[in-house]
């Protein structure tokens, strides 16, 4: 003979299963009556129908069910209920339940038992403290644990604890906008490494505000979102999680730039210092996660470039140029300090490498300050007339009415001719410069003259008389696109 449990696992079975649709209606009726639905969530083989299926391997309405049962009120009576159903000794109560180590580490590692114990609130708070080694009689709920430093601390350092907020998307959820608990989360390299191991618990993170500030306030967070490749392009994807992250204090930045380059962050106050000592910038151009933390944060580079000994170790550097020259934030930083610009250009490496990228000379081209630098010094024309990006344009055009126009966008004329041949009657007329107004005009010699100033297009056309020849419908541009 079944037992009762069996006969109304069996009952329920049909009730909710026979027909996928109704069953879902029948659910929502008896959750919608107060005497129905705390009936319900006593019976040990009803509930077992709707909280003890394999979570991969549902039925047509096996989540829905759940998702039923787990938003109602009744939900934590229904998870005591059904593992009540299976630990006899903890079925007097939920503080009996989860008050036995062991019996919370073999939940755990079951699934089915695993989900159902962080599907209320009061039970995966309880749960969830109890594998922290707190005792779960002093917690209410999981809305208590992640209030409680003293609690969220033992989370946070508990592989297994982490692992059940990781799980239970209701355990993360609370932790995730809860300030108390993220700045114990973030604080602790278990629980960041546990975090960041989980894609859906590191975007509800990413997605969090709350969490989102407490990772950019600890050193330990920020460092651990580096060392994962996966975790920065994650970061990256959400504008507001991104801008977060990259506006981390100087004292974090500094702190976690040091620990990224495997030197002790508790020597380095903030980036000031880590930018001041020679040791520190070189380990951190010696490792492209440090490098790449550095260059992604507008404090950090602001630090840098302050700093003469960390200026000219970066500008020094094919790597280090190379991360800056990839990275919006570090260039704009940089075309956009004169001082940085200073560096460069006395510099044939940090040189070299900017007249090469055509990223870096768009970035150039848009800074006047940068421009302004580059017209200035005859070292970087020197350095452009020899750039792999030099493109040389010719052609004929016509009168004022009938231009030609080589380039749309901004670039570095280098230098042009008018004319195939000398015939000082005639002119040639030329762009207009990105500093200044003014567009160059020269007679047809047939010479190149030198520009070397930034436009903002480059346009060409003739002032003459008479028919058209080569004498004055022929110009050659070389220049650099920006």
């Amino acid at each position: 003979m079944l037992k009762k449990i069996q006969q109304d696992f069996s009952y329920y079975s049909h009730e909710f299963k026979d027909n996928y649709r109704k069953g879902v209606h029948r659910l929502r009726t008896i959750l919608a009556s107060r005497a129905q639905a705390q009936a319900f969530v006593s019976n040990a083989g009803g509930v077992a129908v709707v909280l003890g299926y394999e979570p991969d391997k549902p039925d047509k309405n096996a989540q829905e069910l759940y998702a039923l049962l787990m938003a109602s009120p009744y939900i934590d009576d229904a998870v005591q209920t059904f593992l009540g159903s299976i630990y006899e000794a903890g079925a007097e109560s939920q503080d009996v339940m989860y008050s036995d180590s062991a019996r919370c580490l073999e939940i755990l590692h079951d699934p089915v038992m695993a989900r159902a114990a962080g599907a209320g609130t009061v039970s995966a708070g309880k749960w969830i403290a109890a594998l922290a080694g707190q005792s779960c009689a002093a917690y209410t709920d999981i809305a208590a644990v992640a209030a409680s430093e003293t609690a969220m601390t033992a989370v946070a350092a508990s592989e297994t604890a982490m692992a059940a907020v990781i799980g239970n998307a209701t355990a993360l959820n609370v932790v995730a906008t809860s300030q108390a608990a993220m700045n114990a989360v973030a604080a602790s390299e278990t629980a960041m490494t546990a975090v960041i191991a989980n894609t859906a618990a590191f975007n509800t993170v990413v997605t969090s505000h709350v969490a989102m500030n407490a990772v950019a306030s600890s050193y330990v967070a920020v460092a651990a979102v580096y060392e994962s490749a996966v975790a920065v392009e994650a970061v990256k994807a959400n504008e507001t999680a991104w801008a977060t992250l990259t506006g981390a204090s100087s004292a974090v930045m500094g702190k976690a730039a040091a620990k990224l380059a495997g030197l002790n962050p508790a020597d380095y106050a903030d980036m000031t210092a880590v930018a001041a000592s020679s040791t520190a910038m070189a380990a951190i151009i010696g490792n492209s996660t440090a490098l790449n933390a550095v260059v992604s944060s507008s404090t950090a580079m602001t630090a840098v470039i302050a700093n003469a000994t960390a200026l000219n170790a970066v500008v020094s550097s094919s790597t280090a140029m190379a991360a800056i020259i990839g990275n919006s934030t570090a260039l704009n930083a940089v075309v956009s300090s004169s001082t940085a610009m200073a560096a460069i250009i006395g510099n044939a490496t940090a040189l070299n490498a900017v007249v090469s990228s055509q990223t870096a000379m768009a970035a150039v081209a848009s800074s006047k300050t940068a421009a302004t630098a580059i017209e200035a010094s005859s070292t970087a024309v020197s350095a452009l007339s020899s750039s792999p990006l030099k493109v040389t344009d010719s052609g004929g055009y016509g009168h004022t009415n009938n231009k030609r126009n080589v380039r749309s966008g901004r670039a570095f004329i280098i230098s042009v001719k008018f004319g195939t041949s000398s015939n000082t009657s005639y002119y040639g007329n030329i762009s207009t410069f990105l500093l200044g107004s003014s567009s160059y005009r020269a007679t047809c010699n047939a010479s190149a003259r030198a520009i070397n100033r930034f436009a903002t297009s480059i346009v060409c056309y003739g002032e003459y008389t008479g028919s058209l020849n080569d004498n004055v419908n022929y110009s050659q541009v070389v220049y650099i696109p920006c």
